[in-house]
């Protein structure tokens, strides 16, 4: 939560200093050629981070007189895994404090270990040294929707700050290891809901593209609720999932506006009943010609 509170510090800091010199144009300008929304695709990776990565623990039995039951040291490890997410994206038109919204699904593979060293009471009383070692690699399919504020840097620049909730499904995953006697292990729910917060830094190459890479971590657990935590528990220890993507998004274009009954648009003039073939001016059009030399003709003859 700390490093969260001093990103936003300096986030500030940033969009004070972007709002010096010469105006800029907005990253997304209603009325053009691009409708406000279209679709994006965020591939990247999940690294679990280990909170604490060591720890010494005792465990004891739950006897009268407590015993101990082990005491050593847990070593943690976090792992490398896909990510990949994909889905909806809109530009606001109203003035507020978010300007963009996305929604989609997502794919995550969560990967760690937990390794022990120290001693275990052996069945005769005495204290034996003993190493365990745990893995997991669980996938989990999500759904989530971000609400975003862009801090725009310059015309082509940005930095986006999104606050969002995500909801994922565990499908398949492989738990297991050796298990120190005593000490107990803990897993997330099978249907884990986070809020999270991700930080992006845009790029606009050109108009209706645009590029980000961007960083997200869950900022707080709703299921299963364990206080403000905003990790997960595997075996003896918690650990953090950080997401690292390179959003690619674009806007869907406006579809070409033609105008009824134009030359030069693909339009059945015999079926507007006002045009023969290519006759340009239509039949009232040479009524009022016939008129106007029918005029002139009495008006000479007359003089």
């Amino acid at each position: 939560m700390r490093i969260i509170c001093f990103i936003f510090a300096c986030l500030c800091v940033v969009n004070g200093m972007a709002q010096q010199g010469r105006e800029k144009r907005p990253i997304f300008v209603s009325g053009g050629n691009f409708k406000n929304s279209g679709w994006f695709f965020s591939p990247g990776i999940a690294s679990m981070t280990p909170m604490p990565r060591k720890e010494q623990l005792t465990g004891y039995d739950n006897q009268a007189v407590p015993d101990t039951l082990y005491s050593g040291e847990f070593s943690r490890d976090g792992g490398l895994g896909l990510y990949l997410e994909a889905g909806r994206h809109h530009f606001l038109d109203i003035r507020g404090p978010f300007d963009h919204i996305d929604y989609g699904l997502s794919y995550k593979m969560l990967r760690g270990s937990d390794e022990f060293q120290g001693l275990v009471r052996s069945d005769t009383g005495s204290y034996v040294p003993y190493a365990a070692h745990a893995s997991f690699n669980d996938s989990y399919l999500g759904a989530f929707g971000n609400v975003s504020n862009m801090l725009q840097l310059s015309n082509r620049f940005w930095i986006q700050n999104s606050l969002g909730l995500n909801v994922d499904f565990r499908l398949f995953g492989q738990r297991g290891g050796d298990q120190v006697m005593g000490s107990e292990w803990l897993f997330p729910a099978t249907l884990p809901v986070q809020a999270h917060y991700k930080l992006g830094f845009g790029w606009k190459p050109e108009p209706g593209i645009f590029i980000m890479p961007m960083i997200e971590t869950p900022i707080l657990n709703f299921n299963a609720w364990e206080g403000a935590k905003a990790t997960l528990p595997y075996f003896t220890g918690r650990y953090r999932p950080i997401l690292f993507t390179i959003r690619i998004q674009w806007l869907s274009r406006v579809p070409e506006r033609t105008c009824e009954g134009q030359p030069g648009r693909q339009v059945d003039l015999e079926k507007q009943g006002k045009h023969d073939g290519n006759d340009l001016f239509g039949p009232d059009a040479k009524k009022m010609k016939r008129k106007k030399k029918g005029g002139l003709f009495h008006f000479l003859k007359r003089s």
